[in-house]
């Protein structure tokens, strides 16, 4: 059985909290299956359904492309044509700690085509952008985001804390220069790096081309 193909101009458009919703309910729905492969066109159909979407064009117009493609953009998932001919997938299953190896994985952002890149940052991962000093950290949650919306998100969490939160003049000031900062990242104007550290080595790129690898063992 061949892997399937997925065109490299494709990229996740979704903003993060779609992502979030829509690989939430297709891992559910993996887990609840008792089959290791799923056939991707019934899939797509119980998503869109699942979702709200009105029809397979509307889903499909949200992603930006197929549900296939959008399969293929996550790096936790394995694509094949099966011996039909159609196309099916499964998650790969996480090993245990055992088997951990601490690998730390850098990314220097000079492109903002890069910024479509998807990085899954496994439970025990944290991300650092050394230029900035700032971090999101280790969460006990797998998030599966392009790095677009992991910065993205930030902004939109740190401008919605200085709406909300009762801060010292001070520190509403600092917060804004930080988001300020964050948002001006995805202009990359200037070179910057994303970084995971992490101890389990779960974490993954969609593509590894950019991506610097290093043991840490």
């Amino acid at each position: 059985m061949e892997p399937t193909t997925n065109e490299s101009t494709y990229h996740i458009n979704l903003g993060h909290q779609e992502v979030d919703r829509l690989i939430e309910e297709l891992e559910k729905l993996y887990d609840e299956t008792p089959a290791e492969w799923l056939a991707v066109e019934p899939v797509a159909k119980m998503m869109y359904l699942e979702l709200g979407y009105e029809d397979k064009a509307e889903f499909e117009d949200a992603l930006n492309g197929t549900f296939e493609q959008f399969l293929g953009a996550l790096p936790n998932v394995e694509l094949e044509m099966n011996e039909k001919g159609f196309a099916q997938f499964k998650f790969k299953p996480e090993p245990p700690q055992e088997e951990w190896k601490p690998k730390k994985f850098s990314v220097r952002i000079t492109d903002t085509t890069q910024l479509w890149n998807v990085c899954l940052k496994s439970p025990h991962a944290r991300v650092e952008i050394p230029e900035l000093e700032f971090e999101f950290g280790v969460d006990r949650r797998r998030r599966i985001d392009t790095i677009y919306n992991y910065v993205a998100s930030a902004v939109f969490n740190l401008a919605t804390h200085v709406e909300v939160a009762n801060l010292s003049e001070d520190h509403k000031e600092k917060t804004i220069e930080c988001l300020s900062s964050l948002n001006a990242l995805l202009d990359v104007a200037e070179p910057w790096t994303w970084v995971v550290h992490d101890p389990s080595g779960l974490s993954e790129f969609t593509n590894m081309k950019d991506v610097v690898v290093e043991d840490l063992e």
